[in-house]
């Protein structure tokens, strides 16, 4: 029997679906009970997690027929059960849509999924416009989807469905933003003087002195405060993300009170205490016993209020980043740069650092250690330096690479090849020998007429390639003009050669 106080239309799928048995609605709506108050079939529940102190709203499609509904709706109370964050939860709402109107639009009764359904829909996601990640998202959702259609006994033809495919996915890893962006805001934050709202720079100077997320520094209980020895204060922060259930485990960051650092924390994070001890009577119960009290109203600040306030910042005080460009920063970006700095300075070791951060391992914290691309680029000039030669007027010595290494990159269309010295993939220089085996000054080496030959053959086979392909034209002239650059060096060798004949024929 199912309820009435959601009139969902049947959009002319599993028209033979005859709902959910009284008893297993009564056991989910039971369940549902624990986190919230609303009817199993209410357009809209309003979740309430006690233990982990979270709300939160889950919005359901009106569109959807009874099956999916009940499917949609059981899946996501079995998701709360196991501790899953409710906007994961909307999440998986939002992708079930999709599959859902997918599987609709191809006429494809949930009863009778097959493996080529999911086939089909992994089809559909390739030929898609959706980002690579966006497209895994979409195949975990149906991986979800097919076991709760098996668990609930939908299906009605008996098959192994297998919704493990993933589509490969080549990202470039996040990295964090260059120090001198870095630099330009401590130099504000921490200077009293400027005219920073109190609780914004609080939530900053957290977030720099230790690897936390924002979630678990605006979840900072009022009490975070103590005294655990002389001249050492404590500021106790919550986690809550790797924990079971999301139930927040308070750890504890010692700080010194003398020192810079410590001291002004201290001063900020106490008189922050103090204003959201005085604002206790004027704000909601839920929000109650919590630091960051919002110095614009009686709410908690949230992400969105500080990167928005972070990004105005940066406009208003002209910060740019390492090539001049305006800063464009968020507060997860001070994760990325406190792990980058704790790993540089070879003194916290990745496993104190994981732990300070919160992951479930320590490959997950690796994936936080990457610097800016200028910042990298500048810490790896510094490596190699004393690598290079001091007499710049000594000829380099060469570089050796394994031949299989050397044809592999001397086969890609933008590889140039200089003699002498090998190869090169920018594109984008105009190298010297180039304007040498033009200059009438110049006199070739006869040694190198068959490497020079052979680089000849090299690039007209891979022009043949790019015409065949219809391939970049750029790569194409570029080829053209080396061909000709190599042409002229084979001249000036026969030109030398003659000129040697006739000589000693005189």
């Amino acid at each position: 029997m199912l309820s009435t106080a959601l009139q969902l239309p049947d959009n002319g799928t599993s028209l033979d679906y005859d709902g959910l048995s009284d008893k297993v609605q009564q056991d989910y709506a039971k369940l549902l009970k624990l986190y919230s108050t609303d009817d199993f079939y209410s357009p809209k529940w309003h979740i309430h997690l006690n233990m982990a102190n979270r709300t939160g709203n889950i919005l359901f499609s009106q569109s959807q027929s009874w099956l999916e509904s009940d499917v949609t709706r059981i899946t996501v109370i079995n998701m709360l059960t196991s501790g899953t964050a409710i906007a994961t939860c909307q999440r998986r709402v939002h992708d079930f849509n999709t599959i859902f109107n997918f599987f609709n639009s191809e006429n494809i009764d949930l009863h009778y999924i097959t493996q080529t359904s999911i086939d089909n829909f992994i089809n559909y996601l390739d030929s898609s416009s959706y980002d690579v990640w966006k497209q895994n998202q979409y195949m975990q959702s149906l991986q979800v989807l097919t076991e709760s259609l098996t668990a609930l006994d939908v299906i009605r033809i008996p098959s192994s469905l297998n919704a493990t495919y993933r589509f490969p996915q080549q990202r470039e890893p996040k990295r964090a933003p260059d120090t001198v962006i870095i630099n330009q805001l401590d130099s504000f934050f921490f200077d009293g003087d400027t005219d920073i709202p109190l609780d914004y720079r609080a939530i900053y100077i957290l977030l720099r002195l230790h690897t936390h997320r924002f979630s678990e520094v605006a979840a900072t209980p009022l009490d975070c405060i103590s005294y655990p020895d002389d001249n050492v204060f404590t500021i106790t922060i919550p986690n809550s993300k790797e924990t079971p259930r999301h139930i927040p485990d308070y750890q504890k960051y010692n700080f010194l009170l003398t020192g810079f650092c410590g001291g002004f924390c201290h001063d900020i994070v106490y008189k922050q205490q103090q204003y959201a001890i005085d604002m206790q009577q004027n704000i909601p119960d839920e929000i109650k016993d919590y630091l960051f009290v919002s110095h614009k109203g009686p709410h908690l600040v949230t992400m969105v209020e500080f990167n928005s306030f972070l990004a105005k910042f940066c406009a208003q005080h002209e910060i740019v980043d390492a090539a001049g460009n305006p800063a464009k920063i968020t507060s997860h970006d001070l994760r990325h740069i406190d792990v980058c700095e704790r790993f540089k300075s070879n003194i916290v070791s990745p496993e104190r650092t994981s732990v300070e951060c919160n992951h479930a391992c320590v490959e997950d914290t690796m994936g936080y250690g990457y610097y800016s691309k200028h910042d990298e680029s500048k810490h790896l000039a510094e490596i190699v330096k004393p690598i290079l030669p001091f007499d710049f007027n000594d000829a380099p010595s060469t570089r050796k690479v394994p031949p299989r290494k050397y044809e592999m990159l001397a086969a890609q269309p933008a590889t140039r090849v200089i003699p002498y010295y090998g190869l090169c993939l920018n594109r984008k220089c105009s190298p010297q020998f180039e304007k040498c085996f033009h200059c009438g000054s110049f006199i070739p080496d006869p040694q190198y007429r068959e490497y020079i030959t052979a680089n000849i053959e090299r690039l007209q086979k891979v022009n043949n390639q790019i015409l065949k392909k219809h391939g970049n034209p750029t790569v194409l002239q570029q080829n053209l003009k080396d061909i000709q650059t190599f042409s002229t060096y084979l001249e000036k060798i026969d030109a030398t050669e003659e000129k040697t004949k006739r000589s000693n024929v005189v």
